[in-house]
């Protein structure tokens, strides 16, 4: 039996809603549902909607892909800390004046702050975002400002892309990457009714990007600025963008980039490095030609946890850009794509979220982050794989990098905010007793799909 009606709240400032009673739920077109027909359950799982629709209510329960996507989560940043403690025991052991907690530590720091903030952004409705996305981004592109200053940023690696801010330096371009994908969101879901339209999808989000891009290209730091074309262009075609004009945009990226690579020598030998590693193999192919040796060695089952060879001093970077080579080699190719399983699942879930979610800025920053998370992954495996060039991109919740791992869990924090706050309809059926006479019939309050009203849009109802 069901009990008092109950008052739900979707949405930060929206109306209240009581919950339908058995009594009040209308039958469905085609149907002859009587107040009999409905178990007193189903009565406060329903709740009324605006445009007469019924979704879950009081009741409703956090979908599948939520705990799925918290559960990748965790077993990628467990895992990625004991890849560092690894890695460290080994550059340690050689005298790089480090003891192998000490870079173990600082990650777990940063881990526990993330966790936090990821658990606070969770619990807070992501469309409370949207009014100061701006003054955030123009924040961001402060701080992208400021690490240009001498005495402000910190040069390591012949490289400007820190602030020293204590235990915890703070890297720009990590917080820019996740601005700009907010900022993109919001643009494109405040300007739906008009999607198709080119201008309308250009401005002035193309302007915006391309400013941050520039900056962080100034640090040097190619691998977030591919970051933030990749999210941009996806969402451009999540949010219906014509093939050609999408197209020919990407062209123009995609020469601006090799641009970059032919303006810069360092740039310039990574790249012929990539084409052919072994024409200097002591030299600029030496990165990758350890790359290869590691997870070559590793075999099918590796060569055990804490076992590798190469983290001696012998693969440069090991605990940044190139731990998925360590991870070849010590737990092989079982361990290899279990692990490129864990992120499938990662990014899978982040997209099934997106999908759930009937709002349009909800839909664009779940499907961002699952872009940046995804592409940084991806960007990452091709270059230690050598089928990319190496560009430093680190691979998310496991290589070192406090500042990346904490902009990570916040933006799955996003992720889970909109999934939990995100208006949604989910699929209900309900089987009313057949009337004398008649041939049973089922009813469904059908709703799993994506608003697509939109002219054109890639989110739409399938």
């Amino acid at each position: 039996m069901s009990g008092p009606a109950e008052k739900t709240r979707r949405g930060p400032a929206g109306p209240e809603r009581r919950s339908r009673s058995a009594s009040e739920v209308p039958p469905l077109p085609g149907t002859h549902a009587s107040t009999s027909d409905f178990d007193g359950w189903e009565a406060d799982w329903f709740t009324e909607v605006q445009d007469g629709s019924m979704v879950l209510g009081s009741r409703e329960r956090l979908p599948l892909a939520f705990h799925c996507l918290w559960f990748a989560t965790m077993l990628l940043l467990g895992f990625g800390l004991v890849m560092i403690y690894s890695v460290s025991t080994a550059q340690g052991f050689f005298g790089e004046n480090l003891e192998a907690l000490d870079r173990l530590k600082d990650q777990a720091l940063a881990g526990g702050v993330g966790i936090a903030v990821m658990l606070l952004i969770s619990r807070l409705d992501y469309r409370r975002w949207r009014r100061p996305i701006i003054w955030i981004s123009l924040l961001a592109f402060a701080l992208l400002v400021a690490v240009e200053i001498p005495g402000i940023g910190r040069e390591a690696n012949h490289a400007t892309r820190w602030i020293d801010l204590g235990p915890l330096p703070l890297q720009p371009s990590e917080v820019a990457k996740l601005a700009m994908l907010g900022l993109a969101a919001h643009l494109l879901s405040t300007r739906r009714a008009e999607q198709g339209r080119f201008g309308v999808l250009f401005w002035p989000l193309a302007p915006v990007a391309a400013v941050a891009a520039i900056l962080i290209l100034m640090q040097p730091d190619l691998g977030s600025t591919l970051m933030i074309g990749v999210v941009v262009f996806g969402l451009w075609w999540l949010a219906g963008m014509r093939l050609r004009e999408w197209g020919t945009l990407a062209l123009l990226a995609v020469s601006a980039v090799g641009a970059a690579i032919l303006l810069s020598d360092y740039r310039r030998v990574r790249f012929l490095a990539f084409l052919d590693p072994f024409a200097d193999p002591t030299d600029s192919g030496w990165q990758i030609i350890q790359s290869f040796l590691a997870m070559s060695s590793g075999g099918w089952w590796g060569v055990g946890p804490g076992r590798s060879v190469q983290k001696f001093s012998y693969l440069p970077e090991a605990h940044t850009d190139m731990i998925f080579s360590i991870v070849g080699e010590e737990f092989g190719f079982v361990g290899v794509a279990l692990l490129i399983l864990t992120f499938v699942l990662l990014v899978g879930c982040m997209l099934r979220l997106a999908g759930r979610c009937d709002d349009a800025f909800g839909r664009y920053l779940a499907g961002g982050v699952a872009l940046l998370i995804g592409g940084q992954a991806l960007i990452n495996l091709g270059g230690v794989m050598g089928v990319l060039p190496l560009t430093g991109v680190p691979l998310p919740l496991i290589s070192f990098g406090r500042t990346n791992l904490v902009v990570v869990l916040a933006a799955v924090g996003v992720v889970l905010s909109v999934a939990r706050y995100g208006p949604v309809a989910v699929t209900q059926r309900i089987r009313p007793k057949p009337v004398e006479g008649e041939s049973s019939n089922v009813a469904y309050l059908d709703s799993r799909r994506w608003d697509g009203r939109a002219r054109g849009s890639r989110l739409g109802h399938s």
